[in-house]
């Protein structure tokens, strides 16, 4: 036996590695079945809840049997993710526990008679806690991002509309650097991590949530650069944790480097709201090797720039010349650090 095949059984008894002959065989199936496949669910979810509404009509007008009937859906719906992975199924669980959500709402809504903020926050906690407990990636992908969107609405009303982006940021920000460490729970912070940069990336793309303070238009500029260096506060953090992660000392050359320049990018970036959280995604995605994080990053931070570059009040000409005498200094940087690291290089040989 060799050292290979030696050290290959040791894994396998201590569990370390999965032997290759009880791996189970899944097909996957192309992209476009799974498309036809959640259409068929989702068509036949509105069928059966057409019909199951016209003749329950008169049933549901009576706010208890409302709410009971909106948690029987939400079992029924837990009972079906739990069944044998199928995209159909799936989809069909999905489709009823979001029936089965409204009706709780709204009978909770009618009953209780909540304010707006405790509507929104109860929501937010609702939609985590199935997040967390539902078994299906879709269905908890989807959870936080409804979670994200309820929590800021809540932060808006109660007068904290520069908070909300921070708070999103920092908790998907820790839930990317983490998510190794729960082995038990990858896929459940990992399908949680994706709803929430989803989330992430919808506020900051726009201004979803304009409509609920404005008459606050002096102070949103305050909000909007409040915001932003709480922004760059995070993405330093994450710098910060990298480094740490790979045993690069603070007070070395690189670490400060890198410590200076995330300040600076993080800095640059506040005139350009979404471009310090597209940035932190690009460096988690890296940091990782997540594909599809790198995907949206990528695809935010294009949209971030274009959105700040079309928003300035400058002629053609000038931002011409203003994309010139950028693309002169990031080759200039890129030129200065491919310099730097052969100096280094060729002063660690001698030393090795």
């Amino acid at each position: 036996m060799t050292k290979t095949e030696h050290l290959l059984e040791l894994l396998t008894q201590n569990k370390l590695l999965i032997n290759q002959t009880t791996l189970p065989q899944h097909s996957q199936s192309p992209w476009y079945i799974k498309v036809l496949l959640a259409l068929a669910g989702w068509l036949a979810a509105l069928f059966f809840f057409g019909f199951f509404a016209l003749t329950l009509v008169d049933i549901t007008d009576n706010t208890v049997v409302r709410a009971l009937l909106g948690l029987a859906m939400l079992l029924a719906a837990y009972f079906i993710l739990r069944s044998p992975q199928s995209e159909f199924l799936e989809h069909v669980g999905l489709a009823l526990s979001l029936s089965g959500q409204a009706l709780i709402a709204w009978a909770l809504c009618e009953f209780l008679e909540f304010k707006d903020t405790e509507i929104w926050l109860i929501g937010a906690a609702v939609q985590m806690l199935l997040a967390w407990f539902m078994p299906s990636f879709l269905h908890r992908v989807f959870s936080a991002f409804i979670a994200a969107y309820a929590f800021s609405v809540f932060m808006a009303l109660v007068g904290l509309p520069a908070l909300f982006s921070s708070i999103i940021m920092f908790v998907c920000a820790w839930l990317w650097l983490h998510e190794f460490q729960f082995k038990h729970h990858i896929p459940r912070l990992r399908a949680m991590a994706y709803g929430l940069t989803l989330g992430l990336i919808m506020l900051k793309s726009a201004t979803p949530l304009a409509w609920l303070w404005p008459e606050q238009n002096g102070a949103n500029n305050v909000s909007q650069w409040l915001d932003e260096g709480l922004n760059c506060l995070i993405l330093l953090y994450v710098t910060a944790v990298l480094l740490k992660r790979y045993k690069i000392a603070f007070s070395t050359t690189p670490s400060i480097c890198a410590l200076v320049a995330t300040l600076v990018i993080g800095l640059a970036s506040m005139q350009a709201p979404g471009l310090a959280s597209a940035i932190m995604l690009i460096v988690l995605s890296f940091a990782a090797s997540h594909r599809v994080l790198m995907g949206l990053a990528l695809t935010s931070a294009l949209f971030y720039m274009a959105k700040y570059y079309y928003s300035l009040e400058l002629s053609l000409n000038q931002k011409a010349i203003s994309l010139i005498i950028l693309g002169l200094i990031l080759l200039a940087l890129t030129k200065t650090l491919a310099l730097w690291q052969q100096k280094v290089a060729q002063g660690e040989q001698p030393h090795a």
